[in-house]
């Protein structure tokens, strides 16, 4: 039996409810006096809830993806990967520094990120975003044109944070610049659950409803443009997320290439994927937009992509196969192909230095030949 598999977890769930009713009847033969009883009355309790964490458990997993399989989960088979890259066939602007008197500065991280409420002058939407400078900012040269950017995107449920903690991208990323395979780049982390507790898909709401998309696309870059030394062209500018803020970062660049020049995508896919909040219809005009694949195939946008997507995931692998199946022209797409591996962050992570070093590669802004 699968461990996602309904079957499973109907067994699960049987036997947690097997326990139960046998601790209840038989309760009267444990409460006798003794160790021997007391020992018993432990044990059934003990037994009671580790069935039903495996029920909940197994329910859980299922519904986020969290682990493929029973050798992901026991760790029993090394994971592999493959990268397939399809074929395809300037000037900076100035540069501007206002200190943000708001700007909060968050303990540890070398003194480098900072927390700032970003008002949305085209969105309507007020948000927090963390900001992570470079080792050394404002006490070294700005490169030519200023800092590349990439601006990151969390996971559903998840929070900014998930990006320094759990992907670890602070030494990743310092990594990289060390060994000279990206410019020290700017990294932004936005809060995408506006309002709290809501899985938005990045996406503008009908009237009355936050303007994610805009306000993601075009109110932070601008003010992170108008507040540190950041460079000013898609060149310059990536997205990076992982599973939902993966479809964010997909969709902000392959529907604004005029501001971001690639993505980076951990487990994310390219259609969304709406929860108990649906703004709209898929097969309206706005969500027809949203459809990546099909815009890969009929309207292709010069940016590049690298998604990182395992076959056995089911959020992301239908639409991350798709596009790189159809991605021709202007557009480029490197698949890091995961054979097993579920959901998780701890799987992606341990990637996050190779998608870097692609990241100088194919943009110009992060080339450490441009700096």
């Amino acid at each position: 039996m699968g461990l996602s598999s309904p079957v499973t977890q109907g067994v699960a769930i049987g036997v947690a409810c097997a326990a139960l009713v046998a601790i209840v009847v038989g309760w009267r033969l444990l409460a006798r006096r003794g160790v021997l009883a007391l020992l018993g009355r432990a044990a059934s309790l003990i037994a009671v809830n580790l069935t039903v964490l495996v029920a909940v458990f197994l329910v859980v997993n299922s519904e986020f993806g969290l682990y493929s399989d029973w050798d992901d989960l026991l760790g029993t088979r090394s994971a592999q990967s493959a990268t397939t890259t399809t074929t395809s066939g300037g000037d900076t602007g100035g540069t501007t520094t206002v200190s943000d008197p708001k700007a909060e500065q968050i303990a540890g991280y070398d003194g480098r990120v900072f927390r700032a409420q970003v008002p949305g002058p085209a969105s309507g939407v007020t948000g927090t975003v963390l900001v992570m400078l470079p080792a050394g900012y404002g006490t070294k040269p700005a490169p030519a044109g200023g800092y590349p950017v990439v601006e990151a995107f969390h996971g559903y449920p998840g929070t900014p944070q998930q990006w320094l903690d759990a992907m670890d991208v602070q030494p990743a990323v310092d990594g990289a610049v060390t060994s000279r395979q990206i410019v020290p780049p700017i990294l932004v982390f936005p809060d995408l659950e506006i309002p709290a507790g809501r899985d938005t898909e990045c996406v503008n709401g009908g009237p009355g409803e936050p303007q994610l998309e805009t306000w993601m696309s075009k109110d932070v870059p601008d003010w992170v443009e108008s507040h540190y030394q950041a460079a000013r062209t898609a060149a310059s500018w990536a997205t990076m997320g992982l599973s939902m803020g993966g479809w964010c970062a997909n969709q902000l660049t392959m529907l604004h290439p005029d501001r971001f020049g690639a993505t980076i995508s951990f487990g994310g896919y390219f259609t969304p994927n709406f929860g108990s909040w649906t703004p709209f219809a898929l097969d309206s005009p706005a969500g027809q937009r949203l459809d990546l694949v099909t815009l890969a195939k009929v309207s292709p946008p010069a940016v590049r992509v690298w998604a990182m997507a395992s076959e056995s995931d089911s959020l992301s692998w239908p639409s991350t196969s798709a596009l790189a199946a159809a991605a021709h022209g202007p557009l480029q797409v490197t698949l890091v192909t995961q054979q097993q591996g579920g959901h998780r962050t701890s799987i992606w992570a341990g990637f996050v230095p190779q998608a870097l070093e692609w990241l100088g590669e194919n943009l110009q802004g992060f080339a450490p030949t441009s700096a």
